[in-house]
């Protein structure tokens, strides 16, 4: 057995330092109480962890696993008892919040710890609960919505079918002329700080030639217009402070650029190879087909405007705290989801971005808090039939068979995530059915 550092293997965990107190402490949600454990019961709980230690743990002079109960405790005395004090701070609190019936919205955290040796330690737990409301009567809320915002624009076949041929642009070589706006460039990209030397490594990218493309080089379009393929150019630019690209903030950067290649983006011709690749024989079939899901996205749009204005009353009609963990959780839900994290100019900016940003997940949680709500009053759920229902119409919309579609629904995520989906529109349902709605 090879003994090299053989003591700290295995070596029961200590746990890391007390949880800071969340901003959650000034919240009337947070509920408090204590919880205790006996000397007595402590020390049996460290020697039963000593015991299972000792059967895995690796120790010089001992073999894997013959280890001495007494020289486990006596070695990693402080490192057990501490393990055997997080976890039962974590399962008392658990066992009294479920003995209180507490609907809690996070984890309990620990306010104090005071250990008492011998005589066994007691805790001051604190948790954020629920909150507790009741519902507005829901006939007697009016939501009037402004016309104009619910009226569905006449369908424009000229206009889709456009839409739809600039939806299927493919890029073809230029030759023969030089780049001109909407073209798209491959370059090459060679980066050189101009005062240290420091060269960043050869890139290869493609750059479409309009206005709104993003670009970490300032100028590079207006460089690239009226270029050919092979030509090179060099651009010497003073990045501002703020620079997207971190290494170049503040600094000037020459920039080497060839162009590799020119492409421009041609639209399809409406003709019957085109069709053939849509699944369609005529451009009748294709029109109607684009009829369809033009109206289907206007009563889609048109849904999503009563829902908000649905939405926007029960909030209007129901108060109460909205849990700080909850609020949190949401924030950091939406960051990670983000495309981009956006870079701030100064502290004033960050300070608003996230006032906006905690202001939009308070909205959104206490909304949830709000539909669950409805959905606990009203017993709404998603019975087997509109599990059937669903399926008949998904291999509908998508031609495919019932079969199919199950099979792909046999996962449990994605089965939770269909009857997750099924139950928000029984809710939705539900609150059109019982709201009043107008138009002004």
């Amino acid at each position: 057995m090879n003994h090299e550092h053989a003591d700290t293997e295995n070596k029961p965990a200590s746990p890391g330092p007390a949880a800071a107190v969340p901003a959650a402490e000034e919240s009337p949600l947070v509920r408090r109480f204590q919880i205790e454990m006996p000397g007595a019961e402590l020390a049996g709980e460290i020697e039963r962890l000593a015991e299972e230690y000792s059967r895995t743990m690796k120790m010089p002079g001992f073999r894997q696993g013959k280890v001495p109960v007494d020289v486990v405790k006596k070695v990693h005395q402080q490192a057990l008892r501490e393990e055997v004090v997080q976890k039962a701070v974590g399962r008392l609190a658990f066992a009294r919040i479920e003995r209180d019936r507490l609907a809690i919205a996070g984890e309990p955290w620990v306010e104090k710890l005071d250990d008492r040796g011998a005589d066994g330690f007691q805790a001051d737990v604190a948790v954020e609960v629920l909150p507790d409301f009741e519902l507005p009567a829901l006939e007697t809320l009016r939501v009037e919505l402004p016309a104009a915002s619910l009226k569905a624009e006449p369908f424009d076949e000229t206009g889709q079918l456009e839409r739809l041929l600039e939806a299927h642009k493919r890029s073809q070589p230029v030759s023969g002329r030089a780049a001109v706006a909407g073209d798209l460039a491959q370059l090459q990209v060679q980066s050189r700080d101009v005062a240290s030397k420091r060269k960043w490594p050869r890139q290869e990218t493609y750059f479409l030639l309009q206005a709104d493309t993003p670009s970490e080089i300032p100028g590079l379009l207006e460089a690239l217009l009226g270029k050919s393929a092979g030509e090179s150019l060099a651009l010497t630019v003073r990045h501002p402070a703020d620079a997207a690209k971190k290494a170049w903030a503040g600094k000037e950067i020459e920039h080497q650029v060839e162009i590799k290649a020119l492409f421009e983006l041609k639209k399809p011709e409406l003709n019957e190879e085109f069709l053939k690749s849509l699944g369609m024989k005529s451009t009748g079939e294709l029109t109607d087909r684009l009829r369809h899901d033009y109206e289907h996205h206007q009563e889609h749009r048109r849904e999503e405007a009563v829902l908000e204005g649905i939405y926007g009353k029960l909030l209007e009609a129901v108060s109460f705290p909205v849990p700080h963990s909850l609020q949190e959780q949401e924030v950091a839900r939406r960051l990670s989801q983000a495309r981009q994290v956006p870079a701030f100019q100064n502290d004033e900016e960050k300070a608003r971005f996230k006032e906006l940003i905690f202001a939009q997940a308070e909205k959104a949680v206490r909304l949830s808090l709000i539909l669950e709500k409805v959905r606990e009053r009203f017993n709404l759920a998603v019975a087997p039939a509109d599990l059937e229902k669903e399926y008949a119409h998904l291999a509908q919309h998508h031609q495919v068979s019932e079969r199919e579609i199950r099979q792909y629904y046999g996962d449990e995520k994605r089965a939770a995530e269909l009857k997750e989906h099924l139950l928000q529109a029984r809710i939705n349902d539900f609150l059109r059915e019982k709201i009043k709605v107008s138009e002004v």
